[in-house]
């Protein structure tokens, strides 16, 4: 049995799911604030696949009958640090105007982050993060995202 599993172990082919340049990204992100968020992002195009810049946008809204509406509609740049086959590390950098119960205002987003692919999953990236949110608007507060990490799911075209 252990032969069988070091066999399979040589023979797989390699995942290459950290070149992501030139390619689209579409997902959700949970964790930007309290409306979890569809996303959107492109991969530019560098000399090397261990550059690993991105653009991302993000939208959501919250409808209920209980509580005013929400909305959260931002950007950010994401720069990897880290790009192995199946991981890429990242430090991000965005800003989001966020409507939230009874908070109005501007959202600053630093974060830190891990985006990894499984075997045989090559184009689905599953991905942490961990930052601040600085809210500048109504009234001002510091605070880590969501007081866990922040979970991201994308499907790379």
């Amino acid at each position: 049995m252990t032969a069988l599993v070091a066999l399979l172990l040589v023979a797989a082919p390699r995942a290459e799911a950290g070149d992501h340049r030139g390619r689209f990204g579409f997902g959700f992100h949970a964790g930007l604030g309290d409306v979890a968020a569809l996303s959107a992002r492109y991969a530019l195009p560098t000399a090397t696949p261990k550059v690993n810049v991105q653009l991302e946008i993000n939208g959501g809204v919250a409808i209920s009958s209980e509580a005013p509406l929400g909305l959260l509609v931002g950007g950010r740049l994401l720069y990897g640090v880290v790009a192995e086959d199946n991981l890429t590390l990242y430090g991000a950098a965005g800003a989001a105007y966020a409507q939230e119960s009874s908070w109005t205002g501007i959202r600053i987003l630093p974060a830190m982050g891990a985006e990894f692919f499984l075997f045989g999953l090559e184009n689905l990236g599953f991905g942490v993060e961990w930052g601040l949110q600085i809210d500048v608007g109504s009234e001002f507060a510091l605070r880590t995202v969501s007081g866990a990490p922040a979970v991201t799911v994308h499907y790379w075209f």
